[in-house]
């Protein structure tokens, strides 16, 4: 007996959609642009990203830190080992220092950083800045620093999202302007077409700022750098440095 045909069975209807719901993404990690500003920081102990996001902070090596403290004090800076800041998601400094002169007379604030941030901004002061500005200002000295951000946990450049800055681990200092003894400031701005001994100051300092640090960004760098000089000492590989100043 001849069977019946079978019909083809219709096709089940795709299902919907939900509203709110996105197709999986690939895992790729964009790196979004620098914000020109207004973009609120990442709070002490708040988050700044997933841990495959962000490197762990710096693991100091005992040898070398100690030989770090013998030279701040060797130079005559006043510092102190204080507490570990936990780390948090790429925040926080295993052997911090406080930095309460820099310098014999130049005062810091007790700023927080670590060491080797420390032992750079001595060097590069006494060194550098305080010989360019016995050129351009004879007969004055250095008084103190008005610092920008020392250590905060928040993202780079202030960004909602994206990479852990160095200041969140100790590595990097703004400065905003330099006091002199005579109570006059140099602020640090864009000088591209300042050609006074105070531009010539603010280009040898900078450019002098990159023997010490392995990032330096000069006012005009970006928009984010447009009233300080942002200097770090990231470890990148072969030793590579980034020098942006005018």
């Amino acid at each position: 007996m001849p069977l019946p045909e079978t019909k083809p069975a219709a096709a089940e209807p795709a299902p919907e959609k939900q509203e709110g719901i996105k197709d999986p993404a690939p895992n790729v990690t964009a790196v979004p642009a620098a914000p020109k500003g207004g973009a609120e920081s990442v709070k002490p102990g708040q988050p700044a990203g997933t841990a495959e996001e962000q490197p762990e902070i710096v693991h100091e090596d005992p040898g070398e830190l100690k030989q770090c403290l013998a030279e701040l004090e060797q130079i005559g800076a006043k510092v102190m080992k204080i507490d570990p800041i936990p780390e948090d998601n790429g925040c926080g400094i295993e052997a911090p220092v406080k930095v309460d002169e820099v310098l014999p007379g130049l005062p810091l604030g007790g700023a927080t950083m670590r060491c080797e941030t420390a032992l750079g901004l001595a060097q590069w002061l006494k060194n550098t800045v305080q010989p360019a500005l016995a050129v351009a200002k004879p007969g004055r000295k250095l008084s103190g620093l008005v610092p920008g951000t020392t250590f905060a946990c928040r993202l780079r450049n202030n960004a909602a999202t994206g990479m852990i800055s160095e200041h969140a681990r100790g590595n990097a200092f703004d400065v905003a302007a330099f006091k002199l003894d005579d109570g006059e400031t140099i602020e640090m701005k864009p000088r591209e077409e300042d050609h006074t001994m105070e531009g010539a100051f603010q280009l040898a300092a900078t450019a002098g700022a990159c023997l010490y640090f392995t990032t330096v960004l000069a006012p005009g760098s970006d928009a984010a750098h447009e009233t300080h000089l942002h200097v770090d000492v990231k470890e990148r590989e072969h030793g590579y440095r980034i020098c942006d100043f005018q």
